[in-house]
């Protein structure tokens, strides 16, 4: 058993220094950008955000995606999901499941030798774990309903805290010979309080 820990450490070690020296993509070369000037609407009678963007500017972007494909190489194609293939999932689960086997046997077969007051022990730290985490979970929980719509609400000082808002939108061509892009907010009237 001993040998068989040793080596899944040791075949473990190994395998983090040959990932070590993988250089990040450098996508710096592959950003091209159009400049534009955008207009955002607060509309009460819209009901979902919607950006419009003239096809002058749409065909000027395309432009520049063409121009970027051209010159392109399919070695970015392989590498997807942030850098981890395919083999790399499969490897990282099997020795996942590795682990929680060797674990779980390892366990078993201290338990025979263990005294009491270790397997006590052992308990009291899977509860604190377990009870660590569990705060871990709660203490992130998410932002407001308003930073998670694109509503006129996200302008509000109480989701500038958070530093971000994200939503659906519709995105829509224009045929008008414009030079912007528009974004229409939905504003609904918020009821008034029993106050007012």
């Amino acid at each position: 058993m001993k040998k068989a820990l040793n080596l899944f450490a040791l075949i473990a070690l190994f395998s983090i220094a040959v990932f070590a020296d993988v250089p990040r993509p450098d996508n710096s070369k592959n950003q091209k950008s159009v400049s534009t000037t955008m207009m955002i609407h607060l509309k009460e009678d819209a009901k979902e955000a919607k950006l419009v963007i003239p096809r002058s500017q749409l065909q000027q972007l395309r432009a520049q995606l063409d121009e970027l494909d051209k010159g392109s190489d399919n070695t970015a194609a392989v590498v997807s999901n942030g850098g981890i293939t395919r083999t790399q999932t499969i490897v990282s689960g099997l020795f996942l499941s590795m682990a929680i086997v060797f674990g779980g046997i390892w366990f078993v077969r201290s338990g025979r030798k263990a005294s009491k007051t270790a397997k006590i022990a052992a308990i009291a730290v899977l509860l604190l774990g377990t009870g660590s985490v569990a705060t871990l979970v709660l203490a992130n929980a998410g932002p407001p309903p308003e930073a998670r719509s694109i509503t006129g609400k996200m302008f509000t000082q109480a989701v500038h805290i958070y530093g971000f808002g994200s939503g659906q939108i519709k995105l829509e061509v224009t045929n008008e010979d414009r030079q912007y892009i528009d974004l229409i907010v939905p504003d609904p009237k918020t009821s008034p309080s029993p106050e007012e």
